[in-house]
């Protein structure tokens, strides 16, 4: 009469072991039940391995692990709960985050909501009470450390996406917490913890290459969305390690034996296919980007505008260090045209700093840096808050920044006009580089005022470029107006002597 020998049961034990199964009644249950129908077989002809290998094919892994989630919706309350909650939020949120993108891209109103929530309850509701299932049914293995970095990396990090789609003020911060959190944290971790693992000792190679590759991987995709040079190198030598180093090795040691293709071999493959594809479109460009061409005429703009202050500057000390200026209503008009367009230019650069402030999450003394460098901004695709910022929140625009800088704009070419003292030329050049008319748009004869003619729904980097162009303009008609001032004054002394 064939019997199992302490080998057989170490072997079966080894086995029931390695599906995951936590529950330890059930554990010893199943390991008594697959012995004794290991030993029936034996006891009708069947060696050990056959009649092993004809129980394994009804009650492998998969079957083992499904008997312990069918127990534990038994007799967990808890764990049934957890679970059904897990699966309609994870459905809500994905159908909220996927509708959301679609709106997003399509610039139909809603997007943002959508966007918000879907990552709200993917975050707060869908993220921990996955990791709670996982560790549950030990589809995870681990130490506390790893499930509660595991959540507050993977939560910030999801918020932290959130951010940057919606150009949220801090998302640079959130994302650089979370990505640094998985790899300086969270994989470092799981490595230790599958080193010490002595089941697993013909892996051990597999699993540091895999967490070197996966560490490099992640700083590379934090530099890639932080616009930080080096991103690209990170990200293929990420793909190149983990295709031709890690999975080879990985699949070799695994999968050596088995005589059928598996479907874990097949997932692992995909996974890692659309892994590498994300990672590499990241790192190659293959998009032009198409807002880096606003970067120069912003910069000649500043430059312009720069040289015609300056010019300005020197006029107006010319005026006043020339002997022959002896009229104290000149010079007092001289400081009256200055005061006037420095604080208006004064105005404009403030509305850049505060927007770039509020769209990069930066200071206030990087925002003044990258005001006057336009390449420094970050996000130079925002839309939203530029929006909300310049053309507030009624739908005329008349509680938004734009709409203050109109009535400074308007008040300034008014007052300037008047020391153009009867100068055509002059006052037709301030009308026109001052100019805020309404305009109408050719494709439906809709009359569209000037604030949100030129800021509603215009990308950042774009902004930028018309409040700087404004800046220039004030400086021109600036300039104009302290010629014209000159030229009065000297025609002026030109009679007079004349009379003389």
């Amino acid at each position: 009469m064939s019997e199992l020998t302490i080998k057989n049961i170490n072997i079966i034990i080894e086995e029931v072991s390695s599906a995951g199964i936590t529950l330890s009644h059930l554990r010893d249950e199943l390991i008594d039940h697959i012995c004794c129908q290991v030993e029936g077989d034996m006891q009708q002809g069947l060696s050990f391995e056959d009649a092993y290998n004809k129980t394994k094919e009804v009650v492998g892994n998969k079957q083992l692990k499904k008997v312990q989630e069918d127990t534990l919706l038994l007799i967990d309350k808890k764990y049934r709960l957890m679970k059904k909650t897990m699966k309609i939020i994870g459905w809500i949120s994905m159908t909220m985050i996927t509708v959301g993108a679609l709106f997003k891209i399509q610039h139909w109103p809603g997007a943002g909501i959508l966007l918000v929530f879907g990552f709200l309850f993917l975050g707060a509701v869908f993220f921990p009470s996955a990791l709670w299932v996982m560790k549950k049914e030990s589809k995870l293995k681990g130490s506390l450390f790893i499930y509660l970095v595991s959540m507050l990396g993977g939560i910030v990090l999801i918020f932290g996406i959130l951010f940057k789609v919606q150009h949220y003020p801090g998302s640079g911060i959130l994302l650089m917490i979370g990505f640094l959190s998985m790899a300086l944290i969270l994989i470092p971790a799981i490595l230790i913890s599958k080193l010490l693992d002595e089941s697993a000792r013909n892996l051990r190679v597999a699993y540091i290459i895999g967490a070197i590759t996966l560490i490099i991987y992640l700083v590379g995709d934090l530099f890639k969305i932080q616009h930080w040079p080096g991103a690209g190198p990170m990200l293929i030598f990420g793909a190149i390690g983990l295709t031709t180093v890690f999975l080879p090795i990985y699949t070799m040691k695994v999968y050596k034996n088995a005589e059928s293709v598996k479907a874990g071999f097949l997932f692992l493959c995909v996974g890692i296919l659309f892994f590498n594809m994300f990672n590499l479109l990241l790192a190659l460009n293959v998009s032009k980007d198409v807002l880096s061409y606003f970067i120069k005429p912003g910069k000649d703009i500043i430059e312009t505008t720069n040289i015609l202050d300056n010019k300005s500057n020197s006029l107006s000390d010319k005026i006043f260090a020339d002997s022959l200026v002896s009229d104290t209503t000149l010079k007092a008009n001289v400081k009256k045209v200055k005061a006037l367009s420095d604080a208006t230019s004064s105005f404009i650069e403030e509305i850049k700093t505060d927007l770039i402030s509020r769209i990069d999450g930066v200071s206030k003394d990087e925002a003044i840096v990258a005001a006057k460098n336009p390449a420094l901004i970050l996000n130079k695709s925002d839309n939203q808050i530029s929006t909300l910022l310049l053309c507030g929140n009624n739908p005329d625009g008349s509680d938004g920044k734009a709409f203050e800088l109109k009535t400074k704009l308007a008040t300034l070419k008014t007052e300037l006009v008047k020391f153009c003292n009867g100068d055509k030329n002059c006052a037709g050049l301030i009308s026109q580089v001052l100019k805020t008319d309404d305009e109408i748009l050719n494709e439906n004869g809709k009359t569209v005022n000037w604030e949100m003619n030129n800021f509603y729904h215009t990308v950042m980097i774009s902004v930028i470029n018309k409040l700087s162009y404004y800046q220039r303009n004030v400086r021109i008609a600036e300039l104009e107006t302290l010629k014209s001032l000159e030229s009065g004054c000297m025609a002026k002394n030109q009679n007079s002597t004349s009379k003389n």
